[in-house]
């Protein structure tokens, strides 16, 4: 017997079907969206340490202000459709600064747990980074960033060349602004000024290493 042929309108129809459950339930960057509920129009800063001993974003500081914010970030995962996204897993969700000059450890900017039954998930907690930027930061969701402007939220570190430990390395960078020309990389306070509390943040941190 023959085979039958399938109709063309019905295999373009399998084609369409096909299509729609290869999105479903995969994250698309212009659907899902992320803010920051405590922020109007600051521009914020945070000290990070590759062992994860800095400030929390639930108490990061106005830009060269030192003025305590909530900068938590709340990310609203979507598909294509515009459904939530139950469950992902925090490992495929991180910060990533638009330079590059953010060093995190692995795993070190991704958000405090995966998501929720709703699609949610926030970092409130503290980032194990290194490293300094102003240049903004996105939310990345499996390498992809999600389409919006940037935060204005700005990181530096004791770690100051990013390579993951604080070390005699970082103290002659940390020397060299201090004793010279002021450099946000090492204002740690964030208030405009280098003083003995930078001085306090950088040997409180000295030897933390990512973990």
């Amino acid at each position: 017997m023959p085979i039958q042929k399938i109709p063309v309108i019905i295999f373009f129809l399998l084609i369409i079907a096909g299509s729609s459950l290869a999105t479903t339930g995969v994250p698309d960057p212009w659907t899902s969206f992320a803010y920051m509920p405590g922020i109007t129009y600051e521009t914020v800063s945070l000290f990070s340490n590759p062992n994860g001993q800095g400030i929390p974003l639930n108490a990061a500081q106005i830009y060269n202000d030192g003025s305590i914010v909530d900068a938590t970030i709340v990310l609203e995962l979507r598909d294509a459709y515009g459904s939530p996204i139950p469950h992902f897993p925090l490992e495929d969700i991180w910060l990533e600064s638009m330079d590059g000059n953010m060093a995190p450890c692995i795993a070190g900017t991704c958000p405090d747990t995966g998501t929720d039954n709703q699609g949610i998930t926030m970092w409130t907690t503290t980032l194990r980074a290194g490293g300094y930027s102003r240049s903004g930061c996105y939310v990345m969701v499996n390498g992809m960033p999600v389409q919006q402007p940037p935060f204005a939220l700005y990181f530096n570190s004791a770690d100051v060349n990013g390579d993951g430990i604080v070390n005699l390395n970082d103290l002659g960078l940390f020397a060299t602004s201090f004793f010279h020309e002021f450099s946000y990389s090492v204002d740690f306070y964030n208030d405009g000024v280098l003083n003995l509390v930078d001085v306090g943040r950088f040997a409180s941190a000295y030897g933390s290493a990512c973990q």
